[in-house]
């Protein structure tokens, strides 16, 4: 049950930041245009050589975690943990919050059995952030009996 729920949240939050990623851009900008591109590409390899060139061409931009996020995402389902956990660290740095990449990046080094006191710090700092959100009004994006489910 609990993993039901941990697992629902990842994917509430995952969708919910495509949406407010994209209130994080100057609507029309180059940066808006380079994202509106990596939402659309389907092809992961593509995709991936969208995300690195955003992260040079944006540095400083407010989305990317998000790109940090999908990144460490198309790596994790190519079974490639090393880059996966690479991003997520990254997601991680420039986002403290991330509870996308908190839960990936301690799950991955639970189960590769490193770094366990970071993994064991990052599951508490979600779990902490989750209980948190709980005790929050639902976010624009979801009704409230979305929010409390």
């Amino acid at each position: 049950m609990k993993t039901k729920f941990v697992v629902t949240l990842c994917v509430a939050l995952v969708l919910g930041l495509a949406g407010n990623a994209n209130a994080q851009v100057v609507a029309g900008s180059p940066e808006d245009g380079a994202y509106t591109k990596i939402l659309a590409e389907t092809n992961p390899d593509a995709k991936v050589a969208l995300l690195l060139e955003f992260e040079k061409q944006f540095p400083q931009s407010k989305v990317l975690p998000d790109v940090y996020v999908m990144l460490m995402t198309i790596y994790q389902q190519k079974n490639d943990t090393a880059k996966a956990l690479d991003f997520g660290e990254r997601a991680i740095k420039v986002d403290a919050n991330n509870i996308t990449a908190l839960l990936a990046v301690s799950r991955n080094y639970s189960i590769e059995r490193k770094n366990l006191d970071r993994a064991v710090q990052y599951a508490q700092k979600a779990l902490d952030m989750v209980e948190k959100m709980k005790t929050q009004p639902a976010p624009a994006q979801f009704t409230e009996q979305q929010w409390k489910e």
